[in-house]
């Protein structure tokens, strides 16, 4: 389930809400919000592990499905019934017209991109960051203010350092992707032309990242804890991009997250 990437989502989809109504949403649209983004996300993890379960057996034997802790078929029941309990959480509120489809579009692409559209690279990249950075946009829907200025800017903020991510991610797997034919900036231009362009993606993403600030729709609660965000971002990234090596990625990648998980502190604090 990845249960501390899951978990990140929902909290995102909650800041969304905060920041879009400059202030607490009612308890139904955060419980109904984070729902949606752990349950989906989980779910998500859980078909990409099944499709990707071939490969694993090269690059990562210990996961529950190749090392025969779980069935194909156990793993397909489970994230059957976690998507069907976070589209149910997406009917709640007035703005289920759009909530719910758009939740059921998430789903529908994270389904097309775990079978076999992650073989396009870039573009399968692309898919993933969308459905990370959703949440940023979601949860102003949820709560009726699809229209935010700061929540939109933070979506796309929260997009380019995923692909980030992505592009770094591609490097240990450069062996089990070969093999399967996955189309990967690491496979294709070699693990050296990966790490720079993740590092410059991040580059350009902590640059812009004061903008909210000084366009006057986020106060000086964002930009505070944003500093360390970015820090962790720049630190992870120059280590990966450096020595573009599995072990290095592997160890780096989780202070990424965690550089990403400090700056939605910093989205939630915005209109401080």
């Amino acid at each position: 389930m990845r249960i501390r990437n899951s978990i990140l989502m929902g909290i995102a989809v909650v800041a969304s809400e905060w920041v879009a109504l400059k202030g607490p949403a009612g308890l139904t649209e955060e419980v109904a919000g984070f729902l949606v983004a752990f349950f989906l996300t989980a779910g998500v993890m859980i078909t990409n592990d099944y499709f990707d379960r071939e490969v694993d057996r090269i690059n990562r034997p210990e996961r529950p499905i190749p090392s025969g802790a779980v069935t194909g078929k156990e793993a397909i029941a489970f994230s059957a019934a976690l998507f069907i309990a976070g589209i149910a959480s997406s009917a709640v509120g007035r703005w289920m017209p759009i909530a719910l489809p758009l939740a059921l579009f998430s789903v529908i692409i994270s389904l097309a991109y775990n079978a076999g559209l992650k073989k396009m690279g870039i573009a399968g990249n692309a898919i993933v960051s969308f459905n990370v950075a959703l949440p940023f946009i979601y949860g102003s829907i949820m709560v009726g203010r699809p229209g935010s200025l700061m929540n939109g800017l933070f979506f796309l903020y929260a997009f380019v350092a995923n692909m980030a991510r992505e592009v770094f991610k591609g490097i240990p797997d450069v062996i089990g992707d070969k093999s399967r034919g996955v189309r990967t900036l690491a496979v294709v231009r070699g693990p050296k032309t990966a790490g720079l362009v993740g590092f410059v993606l991040v580059a350009v993403d902590v640059a812009c990242s004061p903008l909210p600030f000084f366009m006057g729709v986020a106060g000086i609660g964002y930009l505070i804890p944003l500093v360390a965000g970015d820090l962790l971002l720049l630190h992870s990234s120059f280590a990966m991009a450096r020595r573009p090596e599995p072990r290095v990625v592997d160890k780096e990648k989780g202070e990424m997250l965690l550089g990403m998980g400090v700056i939605v502190l910093a989205f939630l604090l915005s209109p401080l």
